[in-house]
């Protein structure tokens, strides 16, 4: 059970993607992973953590009937909203904070598309957020980066020891993510991510352990990989 002093956490989880890459008949947070979509796979790894009290799923105008009867069968009783996506995920993002609660303090941004997150990176990035006001799930770099300059020589080899492939969910305070959307939509800016935002304005972003468990379906190799995962 979640302690009585705790704070109240919500989730918001971006599946409005048209998911091109993937190649599929069908947008990528639908493509059935096993007996479940992999959104579903990501919404019930968020719902059985007991840190989250909210969950406010994001979709694509077009998938709002699959998504409802999705959610329903699989009585995912944490979902409280199910809203309409933007034109870009800092578009859907933002729908998505505009009906988080008021009584939230901590909000996470998932991606629908990372089936795999665990408890233990759920609770990793609340416990970041709550000291640190920003947290995200990274893994460490493996292979030897370049930086390829126009014309497609190298400009640098980079050191692999000061970077990390960034994961979700990313936690925040709500007052922080909220501050940072406002100032991004105002000026136009894009992001790919949520903490880019946040690292505008000069907060820093705490980093804490992610898993390569955690995968992203974005191609045709990601999802046989993630059923081999599943299996």
């Amino acid at each position: 059970m979640k302690p009585a002093h705790s704070k109240r956490v919500a989730a918001i989880v971006a599946a409005a993607g048209k998911g091109e890459r993937l190649k599929s008949k069908v947008r990528k947070p639908f493509v059935v992973l096993g007996k479940d979509p992999v959104l579903i796979w990501a919404l019930k790894a968020l719902e059985s953590s007991a840190l989250i009290d909210e969950i406010i799923l994001v979709v694509n105008q077009a998938d709002m009937t699959k998504a409802r009867s999705a959610v329903t069968r699989a009585r995912l009783k944490k979902v409280a909203k199910i809203v309409i996506g933007g034109k870009r995920r800092l578009d859907s993002v933002r729908n998505g904070l505009n009906e988080v609660s008021a009584e939230a303090e901590y909000i996470l941004v998932h991606d629908g598309c990372r089936p795999f997150v665990d408890k233990k990176i759920i609770s990793s990035v609340i416990e970041g957020a709550e000291i640190f006001g920003a947290a995200i799930p990274c893994i460490a770099v493996k292979p030897t980066i370049k930086e390829v300059e126009t014309g497609n020589f190298v400009a640098a080899t980079l050191n692999r020891q000061s970077l990390a492939e960034v994961q979700t969910p990313q936690g925040f305070k709500k007052d922080i993510l909220v501050r940072a959307y406002e100032k991004a939509l105002a000026e136009g800016i894009e992001a790919t991510d949520d903490s880019a935002l946040v690292e505008r304005m000069g907060i820093k972003v705490k980093v804490v352990e992610g898993s390569c468990r955690n995968i992203k379906i974005t191609t045709p190799e990601d999802l046989k990989y993630a059923k081999m995962l599943m299996e």
